[in-house]
């Protein structure tokens, strides 16, 4: 067999044109939320190709904001997920804002100084955030201290949906939250996520910033959002690569991979790709999804297993030859749909370390 080359190709020049075209379609600030490693597609390489054109940049924990500071990221940093009070003062080092999600957690940074801080309601996601009838008090007791309010915000549970309402009432629960609260205090707000900026218009209207991660690769919630609500302009950004390591000419009735889900009915001929579920093909897809070698679809036959995966080809292919396993017509959103899951889950399982991952432009 052959060494095999995996591959994830990630075109920056496409993710720089998606996120000037976000912009010039939404009018809006915009964060760039790169969490869990860029949705696994690397953090530190996409933020320094989009930095100049973004306004903010998004993460999950502190030591993601950290790690994007250590690289050069100047732009501001937004911690979204809740951080521990002992954690305040290597923020406030850093310059990176967090998130204020809960009454503990504000009154355990009062004293603080030059801590800069987004707050969060919960208008229905259910998670972590102020409740509407707590913002009131909670910016009350912040205005006496000197601690910096720089936003407020909220997130969808449902923004993917064809039927808006429930993204509709947060966003009505959210406007009579702000109601609450001195205009000064709300110079940045933000409630559009990716499934809001495609199919909720009116959580990018009214509000000042908008924050996407799939988008920025051109990767949408759902396919059904993908098929029928496409952004013009928005390009692909990601395209997977592997090597064939052998072909093999088998008779009919041969039992192939893992359980003997597929048995060939007639003389076969299949290709062991240097691919599995252990560099994040995700199991789910085994003979309900295809990979494209010169330009020919040839499906999975039987169980993906942990470093391979077998394809029916035909009898012209050759070992050595490079197939794709994800572009935009292998995509994210079309494994995300068999797998009944998220593109989300589909792109941190690329993330795994030995998916070479390789940037272009």
């Amino acid at each position: 067999m052959r060494y095999s080359r995996r591959i994830l190709e990630i075109d920056l020049d496409a993710i720089l044109n998606n996120v000037r075209t976000l912009k010039k379609i939404t009018g809006k600030k915009l964060l760039a939320c790169v969490k869990c490693d860029g949705y696994g597609l690397g953090a530190i390489s996409v933020s320094k190709k989009i930095e100049r054109h973004t306004d903010w940049f998004g993460v999950a924990t502190l030591d993601e904001a950290i790690c994007l500071r250590k690289a050069g990221i100047k732009k501001p940093v937004l911690v979204l997920g809740p951080v521990s009070a002992s954690l305040v003062r290597k923020a406030i080092d850093y310059s990176i804002s967090l998130t204020a999600a809960s009454p503990d957690f504000i009154n355990s940074i009062l004293t603080a100084e030059n801590l800069s801080i987004h707050i969060k309601v919960d208008t229905g996601m259910g998670r972590i955030g102020l409740l509407p009838g707590q913002l009131k008090e909670v910016v009350r007791i912040l205005k006496k201290t000197r601690i910096k309010i720089e936003g407020i915000f909220t997130h969808f549970s449902d923004s993917e949906n064809p039927d808006k309402k429930s993204a509709l009432k947060q966003i009505e629960v959210f406007n009579a939250a702000l109601e609450q609260i001195p205009a000064g205090y709300r110079r940045i707000t933000h409630v559009a996520n990716s499934g809001g900026i495609v199919n909720v218009p009116e959580s990018v209207e009214g509000f000042s910033m908008v924050r996407t991660g799939l988008l920025l690769y051109g990767v949408y919630p759902t396919l059904f959002l993908r098929i029928f609500k496409k952004i013009p302009g928005l390009q692909y950004a990601i395209t997977g690569k592997a090597d064939i390591l052998l072909v093999r000419q088998v008779p009919a009735g041969t039992c192939i991979s893992y359980g003997s889900t597929y048995i060939c009915p007639d003389n076969t001929t299949i290709a062991i790709v240097g691919l599995g579920y252990g560099d994040g093909l995700d199991r789910c897809l085994s003979n309900r999804f295809f990979m494209k070698c010169d330009n020919r679809l040839f499906p999975i036959r039987g169980r993906i297993c942990m470093d391979q995966t077998i394809l029916q080809v035909n009898s012209s292919t050759k070992e050595g030859s490079q197939v794709i396993f994800l572009d935009s017509q292998l995509s994210v959103e079309d494994m995300a749909q068999i797998c009944r899951t998220v593109p989300q889950e589909i792109m941190t399982r690329f993330g795994v370390s030995r998916l070479k991952k390789v940037y272009r432009g």
